[in-house]
């Protein structure tokens, strides 16, 4: 694939289903395109949205041309057949303004986005498809039309290695690139780690598993009485986990501490951060920990943790789903403070390879090494 520039600088265009939403895809956007206005001033940015669900935007997009196809909300349920009916009606609104407006390289949001950019008979190989979910979030159906669409596409970005490996069993290896979401390190802090109390952080919901949490803190609970575990988030579980925590007598052991806009002070007055999570798509907030001077207990599951637990040394990564395993990662770090704070650094030390300046020079070089194509 050839893309030749007529004009010095190259027009790229981000393609998203809302930019008006307060999700992770729109926060990391938010950022990447700050940081391109300021260290990459050949670039001629335009966010695409398909919809427009609030007449604000949640984050900053200083010096990047925003344009809505719709005014319509996209407010629908994930997955749900609204949702899906609401994309599919926009196939024509994308082609129309995809024929009337040329860019250099569009890199789409997510599947759902590239597939109406194939569907409205958009140039697949000036795409770039970023995705933001493991391989397997998807059933073999999907996984199938999504594989012929992005070998279409002139790259696919993912967030973990572990994706690239899935990709890589298809695609020639270097189809497939592996970029990490930034993180804004401006508050990074060296954590004492010396309180009795661990820390999560995430939508309470199935996917973060706390009812596991919950589970394995119990036990953790009887050989150490005088530790707790806070969470923070909110999530339409919260109920149900409200009385899971009670029927496991662990009421004011286990505290549901709600949403926070201050989640770094949070993490500073605790000692480790403990993810349960049953999958994830790249998990910024082991990031946010570690930049806190915050070592981690994980399970090793599907995708990002591996990338980010340098297991023994800036945290614990154990077998994913394995309760007896989290049970023993969480005791091995209340048991052992000075390794703790060993790790604390070390966690510390790893979060410059994810700051907004990193991320971005790797967008830049995959966008050169495209045009060089």
């Amino acid at each position: 694939m050839v893309v030749k520039l007529k004009n010095k600088n190259m027009k790229l265009c981000f393609f998203i289903d809302d930019i008006t939403h307060t999700g992770g895809i729109e926060r990391v956007i938010s950022l990447l395109c700050s940081q391109f206005v300021i260290n990459h001033k050949d670039l001629e940015i335009e966010i695409v949205s398909q919809f427009r669900s609030s007449e604000t935007l949640a984050y900053d997009f200083k010096g990047v041309k925003i344009t809505y196809l719709s005014d319509k909300d996209y407010d629908a349920k994930p997955h749900s057949p609204q949702r899906m009916f609401r994309i599919l009606g926009n196939v024509f609104k994308v082609r129309r303004h995809f024929k009337s407006n040329n860019y250099d390289l569009i890199v789409g949001q997510s599947y759902p986005n590239n597939i109406l950019l194939y569907l409205a008979g958009v140039d697949m190989s000036k795409v770039i498809a970023a995705e933001h979910v493991y391989y397997d979030y998807y059933g073999s159906f999907l996984k199938k039309i999504r594989l012929h669409i992005y070998r279409k596409c002139c790259k696919v970005a993912v967030l973990t290695t572990k994706d690239k490996v899935c990709y890589d069993r298809y695609y020639p290896s270097g189809h497939t690139c592996v970029i990490p979401n930034p993180v804004v390190l401006t508050e990074t802090y060296e954590s004492s780690l010396d309180s009795k109390v661990a820390i999560a952080v995430g939508r309470i919901q199935y996917q973060k598993g706390f009812d596991t949490l919950v589970e394995v803190f119990q036990r953790v609970h009887k050989k150490h009485p005088d530790w707790t575990v806070n969470i923070y988030g909110d999530g339409n579980l919260r109920s149900e986990l409200e009385k899971q925590i009670s029927e496991a007598g662990l009421n004011g052991v286990i505290n549901l501490m709600g949403r926070s806009n201050e989640i770094y002070k949070k993490l500073r007055d605790a000692s480790f951060y403990i993810m349960s999570s049953r999958f994830e798509g790249f998990p910024m907030v082991l990031i946010e920990a570690q930049s806190q001077g915050l070592p981690i207990v994980s399970f090793d599951c599907p995708n990002g943790p591996s990338d980010i637990i340098n297991n023994g040394i800036n945290g614990i990564l154990v077998e994913d789903q394995n309760k007896d395993a989290l049970y023993d990662g969480i005791c091995y770090m209340i048991e052992h403070p000075k390794e703790r704070k060993v790790m604390g650094k070390k966690a510390l030390e790893n979060v410059n390879q994810y700051s907004t300046v990193v991320i971005c020079n790797m967008w830049q070089k995959l966008f050169d090494e495209i045009r060089k194509k």
